[in-house]
């Protein structure tokens, strides 16, 4: 009886040759109807390895520069900060070349430094939107790396891009004619910073020996003259080979101080100075990139410290958050013009403090008709008044 039911079930196919049983097809799950939907994170993974898949809509480059390895960290649309790459500077530009073919818009951020504007004119060339920054401190807490900063420097900039202007303080960036322009004027400043140092080491050394200070530029025949017969041979060697040093800085100097007082053509303001004058136009350029007073006096640091709250407002002293170079050239104006513009507004508001004995008081009066000052220089150059307006007597021009 089991033989004829066994055989019964094997001819029904119900159970195989081994002897195990087996359900009716209609009876076993249906693997093509039956499949389960797949989920989200099941497309988006398909999707993002798919290689047929369309380019991003943006991506976003955070660069760390260095002079030998770059730390780039990458954002894609709205997506999290990848794992930061490092790169050396041609690595980097293929790098960012790929970045193309990736995505509709390509941007890239890094800090202004001495390495100067060369990989932001790379980048350009290839097509990506580059911008440079002030260098500042990224990081607020105990820990700073170049990893840190490079994924910093993407997510401000991905801020910035989608209308936050306050997350980069963005650098203009001149062109290579310009850049030549601007390290001819700031040549000057570095010779005569040279000289100085040199002047103040013979200086230390006469005065290190009991002979007294040599007052002024000692190394010039005349003031020379009146000290080499008080001082031993070994001093006078030394000091020799420093003249020689201060004499040839001399003539560099005055060379270049013509070649950056006759740059300037037209007719200045008494006490403006030429070289001045070519000196703070090769610092800014473009005097239109400034929409308004105020930011012509921040980019001069004019602009005071504010500690305010609720009906307590407290100003302080400047910033100084702006061009040192530019502060510099203005307040050495300022003085110029208590003698030769003495109907100039500022200077007749705050002459009584510009001419009198309190130190503290006259550098505050210097600084307030100096933001003044500048503020009118920026109006001057973008047409918006004239010397005559403001009162400012001119000089003479110089004949071609």
């Amino acid at each position: 009886m089991k033989q004829i039911v066994g055989r019964w079930w094997m001819e029904m196919g119900l159970v195989d040759a081994m002897g195990i049983a087996r359900l009716l097809d209609s009876q076993q799950p249906d693997k093509m109807n039956n499949k389960r939907p797949p989920s989200a994170l099941t497309e988006e993974v398909k999707e993002n390895n798919d290689p047929k898949r369309g380019k991003a809509k943006q991506i976003f480059l955070g660069i760390d520069a260095h002079l030998r390895r770059n730390q780039v960290a990458r954002k894609t649309d709205s997506g999290g900060i990848q794992g930061v790459q490092s790169f050396s500077f041609e690595e980097l530009v293929l790098f960012a070349q790929k970045q193309l073919s990736l995505a509709e818009e390509v941007y890239a951020v890094y800090e202004a430094g001495p390495l100067g504007y060369v990989l932001y004119r790379r980048l350009r060339e290839l097509g990506i939107k580059v911008y440079v920054c002030a260098p500042e401190c990224l990081e607020q807490g105990r820990r700073k790396c170049n990893k840190i900063d490079a994924r910093k420097l993407a997510s401000r900039l991905y801020s910035y891009v989608q209308g936050d202007k306050d997350m980069l303080r963005v650098v203009q960036v001149l062109t290579l004619e310009q850049e030549q322009l601007r390290a001819q004027s700031r040549q000057h400043d570095q010779l005569v910073s040279t000289r100085k140092a040199l002047g103040a080491q013979g200086r230390a050394l006469v005065l290190s020996q009991g002979y007294g200070m040599m007052k002024g530029s000692w190394w010039r025949p005349i003031a020379y003259a009146k000290w080499r017969p008080l001082l031993p041979e070994w001093i006078r060697g030394q000091l020799e080979v420093w003249q020689e040093s201060l004499r040839l800085l001399d003539a560099q100097i005055a060379r270049r101080k013509k070649e950056l007082a006759q740059s300037i053509k037209e007719a200045l303001p008494k006490g403006f100075g030429a070289q001045s004058m070519a000196q703070l136009d090769r610092e800014i350029f473009d005097y239109g990139r400034f929409g308004n007073r105020r930011k012509v006096g921040c980019f001069g640091g004019f602009v005071p410290r504010e500690h305010s709250t609720g009906d307590h407002h407290r100003l302080g002293s400047i910033t100084k958050v702006g061009s040192p170079r530019i502060r510099t050239l203005v307040i050495e104006m300022v003085w110029r013009l208590v003698f030769f513009q003495p109907n100039y507004p500022p200077i007749v508001q705050w002459g009584e403090q510009l001419r009198g004995t309190n130190k503290v008081l006259k550098k505050k009066a210097a600084v307030a008709v100096a933001r003044r000052l500048l503020v009118d220089i920026w109006k001057m150059r973008t047409g918006r008044t004239t010397a005559q307006a403001l009162q400012l007597i001119l000089n003479p021009q110089a004949p071609a």
